[in-house]
């Protein structure tokens, strides 16, 4: 395989390697595996979970025995999204990297930066004997992305340092978040009732929208797939009857969605139809000019010899086009920041069944309970059965922190900039640590990556290698 990036520096070599493996979530078995056997192959200490967690431990260098522990964190998954016209199976296939002005991308996928950029540089670092740091403590988590799984599962005595380097904050390595958000997935489930087709079938198909992370983009007002799929059909239902047969759109709870089919039969008249949809779409266009602009619409006629009753089809629609998503509330004394929001993530249609995922973040935890009894509500008046998982705490903000005073130091020495704070409305498993072990000092670092959860996705790879200066720079000087 050809190789992309400069193996002469471990990190680059590391990242490329694990980019060759599948570390979606629920599928990074395979990687775990391979962190196992790094560890075996360099004569350290490690621990692996069933879960795919592995902690791999680090003797203090010379001079360095007396100095407390550090606790390095990444995790290992990825969030898997392609473009609609891709056929790469996350499961089996390599990503295919490419370098374009200085940034790493990945061929009609997710590159995996976040948090692939952590992982190697663990992975450097415990590699590199070369380097002074007190001992360390290399925790790899599996299942991040869909709930903080990992995180969750880690047992408290399997870590005894107290300072805690977190790799998933983004930044540059000039940057470091201090507080970010909790949160709640609500699941809803209807079961249907099929019956034979009497009148035309099409698909509606929205697409050509950029998604993004649905923490980290949800404020930027991105188009959300689903939830125009979901106004059309209900702006279709002035016209006459429309009957579903199935609505597929959106695949993980933490990206906004970018694609969104139905297939429905109606009695309206073809180019009334298709009238009704170009006009409403103009409308819709409009309204994302200036957040996202590329949206498409699609009608193709279509065989549909079954659909739902239409009691059935009524609820789904009204439920898509009442339920909340987007931005909640913004924090007044932080510029910019999103302290609550909701993302109408996934439906899917599967035999006669449709289910549908909501995710839910807020910085407060009386937000979240809000937002998540208004979904209980809304889902007994349509009819779902529900349950609520993947809950996550927040990471509240500490105003002293002498791991932060650090790395502010090794900022100025290596990049002669002030460190920025920030905070963030994604989830970190900076929460699951402090909840785990209250009296942790928490940092985060990692290099510049943009549009991640989407296909878009990129790495600054100056950035990747300026980070990772910065982070062996601060180790030697804990």
């Amino acid at each position: 395989m050809k190789q992309v990036l400069d193996w002469s520096k471990a990190h680059q070599r590391y990242f490329e390697e694990m980019t060759r493996i599948p570390h979606g979530s629920y599928h990074e078995k395979q990687y775990s595996d391979y962190l196992a056997e790094f560890a075996r192959s360099h004569g350290l200490r490690y621990k692996q979970y069933d879960i795919g967690n592995v902690i791999i431990y680090k003797e203090a260098s010379k001079g360095y025995e007396d100095h407390p522990a550090v606790v390095i964190q990444a995790h290992m998954d990825m969030v898997c999204e392609k473009t609609p016209e891709s056929s790469h199976d996350f499961e089996k296939d390599p990503l295919k990297l490419y370098i374009e002005d200085g940034w790493l991308c990945a061929e009609g996928t997710t590159l995996g930066a976040d948090d692939g950029t952590g992982v190697s540089y663990m992975l450097a670092i415990l590699e590199d004997n070369t380097l002074a740091h007190p001992a360390l403590e290399c925790v790899f988590t599996a299942m991040e992305e869909i709930g903080l799984d990992g995180a969750l599962a880690l047992e408290p005595e399997d870590i005894k340092g107290r300072r805690y380097i977190n790799l998933d904050g983004g930044g540059g390595g000039v940057e470091t978040v201090t507080t970010a958000a909790g949160g709640l997935r609500w699941n809803g489930s209807m079961n249907l009732h099929r019956e034979a087709a009497k009148a035309a079938g099409y698909r509606l198909i929205v697409g050509g929208l950029e998604g993004g992370h649905s923490g980290g983009c949800i404020h930027l007002e991105k188009g959300n797939a689903i939830k125009l799929c979901g106004r059309i059909l209900k702006e279709l239902q002035k016209e006459g009857s429309l009957v579903l047969s199935a609505v597929d759109g959106g695949s993980k709870d933490n990206a906004i969605p970018r694609d969104c089919w139905a297939e429905f039969v109606t009695d309206m008249d073809e180019d009334v139809l298709r009238e009704k949809i170009r006009i409403f779409a103009g409308l819709l266009r409009d309204e994302l000019r200036y957040s996202d602009s590329g949206l498409t619409v699609v009608l193709e006629k279509v065989q549909v010899p079954e659909t739902w009753s239409r009691e059935e089809s009524d609820r789904l629609v009204d439920f898509l086009f009442i339920c909340p998503t987007g931005l909640r509330h913004r924090n007044m004394n932080i510029k910019d920041h999103t302290i609550a929001s909701e993302n109408l993530a996934v439906v899917k249609t599967s035999g006669c069944q449709v289910k549908i995922s909501v995710s839910m973040r807020s910085a407060f935890e009386s937000f979240i309970e809000e937002m998540a009894q208004e979904l209980r509500i809304l889902g007994n008046l349509y009819g779902f059965d529900q349950e609520e998982a993947g809950r996550y705490p927040a990471w509240g903000y500490e105003e002293k922190s002498s791991l932060r005073e650090a790395m502010r130091a090794a900022v100025k020495r290596c990049t002669g900039t002030e460190l920025v704070e920030k905070a963030v409305h994604g989830g970190l498993e900076c929460g699951v640590a402090k909840n785990k072990w209250p009296d942790m000092d928490i940092i985060t670092m990692g290099p510049t990556a943009e549009a991640v959860h989407s296909p878009d996705e990129r790495l600054d790879l100056q950035s990747f290698d300026n980070c990772y200066k910065v982070l062996c720079d601060l180790l030697e000087n804990l």
